[in-house]
């Protein structure tokens, strides 16, 4: 299994987090294993337990809150020492299977997880052993996905020159595949320099989507120009959207559409007004988290001019 050097350091910070994931909005579903164990809970907890959960295995939620969060913000299940469901013990931990070859992350929309990722100086190296893929296009992906690590990482250069040149990067090996070569890809750097545009189609396009919280969109609509303020923390952004999206591309054949997102994201999270904690956070929320947002996000690289590659480098200042 292969993780970014910074994943072990995770831990939950309990009643000290000011955005606990059981006060948030998603549902939280209970796998069938945690239900059945659930159900075997004995006395007056066990049945609380039992009536904080739905006919479709899903939490019911007081006051938008876990029904099962203590006062002081802790874990009633932990505190009475049973064991969690699936999502309650995993999150904010993500993982990603390739044949047997296995990634494990954390995610941007916990706290703790932002700030871990946001507050390292490091280059990010991932470490573990590894398993196989027999896939081709695997393989071309894997490779491939150490050169733009090694582009992003290139701190003689801007941030935004490095982002750049991976979407020019991801243009013409998505032409490769696209000419069904997985042979390995080799890449003349070319900084297609960007002409200034402005953001407003990435701003209403993110309002369309599903959105968690009726603030969200007061949020978008109140977004500025593109600033990059600490350009390390750009780079570890773009390095975690990179890692927790492009190799998926072995599923549908699309990896320029990983690239996009991945700066589309560092786009609007560096154009909200604020904290880029809370930015990064919530963006990871409300786009991140809905698995139908970033599937409409994908369309719309296909079909919409406006997120052609070549507009989406002009946005990058």
């Amino acid at each position: 299994m292969i993780t970014p050097d910074y994943y072990e350091k995770f831990c939950c910070i309990g009643s000290e987090c000011q955005h606990n994931c059981c006060m948030g909005e998603w549902d939280i579903e209970v796998d069938d294993e945690a239900r059945a164990r659930f159900n075997k809970i004995n006395g007056d907890f066990g049945e609380r337990v039992r009536a904080s959960v739905n006919d479709e295995n899903v939490f019911i939620r007081k006051n938008g809150k876990c029904p099962l969060l203590s006062s002081d913000g802790l874990c009633e299940m932990v505190l009475n020492g049973h064991k969690l469901c699936i999502i309650c013990d995993e999150y904010p931990r993500f993982t990603e299977f390739y044949g047997d070859y296995t990634e494990r992350g954390i995610s941007l929309s916990c706290e703790a997880a932002s700030k871990i990722i946001l507050d390292n100086d490091n280059k990010v190296t991932l470490t573990g052993e590894t398993g196989e893929c027999c896939e081709d296009i695997f393989n071309l992906l894997y490779g491939s996905r150490n050169d733009i690590f090694q582009i992003l990482q290139d701190r003689a250069m801007s941030v935004s020159s490095r982002i750049r040149l991976v979407l020019d990067y991801g243009e013409k090996l998505q032409e490769q595949i696209n000419n069904n070569d997985y042979s390995a890809f080799e890449y003349v750097p070319v900084d297609r320099l960007s002409n200034g545009k402005d953001n407003t189609s990435v701003f209403e396009f993110l309002s369309e989507l599903d959105y968690l919280s009726d603030d969200w969109c007061d949020i978008l609509r109140n977004h500025r120009e593109y600033v990059i303020n600490n350009e390390i923390q750009v780079e570890q952004l773009a390095v975690y959207f990179v890692y927790r999206y492009f190799l998926k591309a072995v599923f549908d054949c699309d990896a320029l559409s990983k690239l996009k997102l991945m700066a589309i994201s560092i786009i609007a999270i560096a154009s909200l007004k604020g904290d880029i904690y809370e930015n990064s956070r919530r963006y990871s929320v409300e786009v991140e988290h809905n698995e139908d947002n970033v599937e409409m996000i994908y369309d719309e690289f296909l079909f919409n001019e406006d997120f052609s590659t070549e507009n989406i480098i002009n946005m990058i200042k």
